[in-house]
C-alpha cells in the first residue's frame, strides 16, 4: 500500500493503529503517521451500483416483458459502478503534527 500523505510504500501487516468501523474506518500510516481512509459516500454509491446492477440484469433475463427497461438500467448502474471505482481512492483524512524548526532556522540564516 502507498501512503497519500508521505508516498512511501508500507507493507499492510505493519499497521497498527486502525479508527472507525464499517464505511468510516481509517487507518495510520506506520511510516508519517497520518490517517487514510476512503469516502464512505463514494462506497455507498459503489455498492448500491452494484446490487442495482446485478438485479436489473437477472430480472430481464427471466422477465421478457422487462428486458427494454432492465438492459438500460444495468448499463447505466455498470457504468456508474466503474466510474466509483476509478475514483475511490485512499485520501489523508488528518496530517500529522508538524514540528516547529523556525527557531533552528533563524540560526543558520
Amino acid at each position: 500500500m502507498i501512503c497519500a500523505h508521505c508516498s512511501k510504500p508500507f507493507a499492510i501487516d505493519r499497521i497498527v493503529n486502525q479508527r472507525g468501523k464499517g464505511l468510516n474506518a481509517e487507518i495510520q500510516c506506520p511510516l508519517c503517521q497520518a490517517w487514510l481512509g476512503r469516502s464512505a459516500a463514494m462506497a455507498r454509491v459503489k455498492m448500491a451500483s452494484f446490487y442495482i446492477g446485478f438485479i436489473a440484469m437477472v430480472w430481464g433475463y427471466f422477465d421478457d416483458s422487462m428486458r427494454n427497461f432492465c438492459i438500460p438500467v444495468s448499463i447505466f448502474a455498470v457504468m456508474l459502478l466503474l466510474v466509483c471505482h476509478m475514483m475511490d481512492h485512499i485520501k489523508v483524512t488528518e496530517t500529522p503534527e508538524i514540528e516547529d524548526t523556525s527557531e533552528q532556522r533563524q540560526k543558520y540564516r
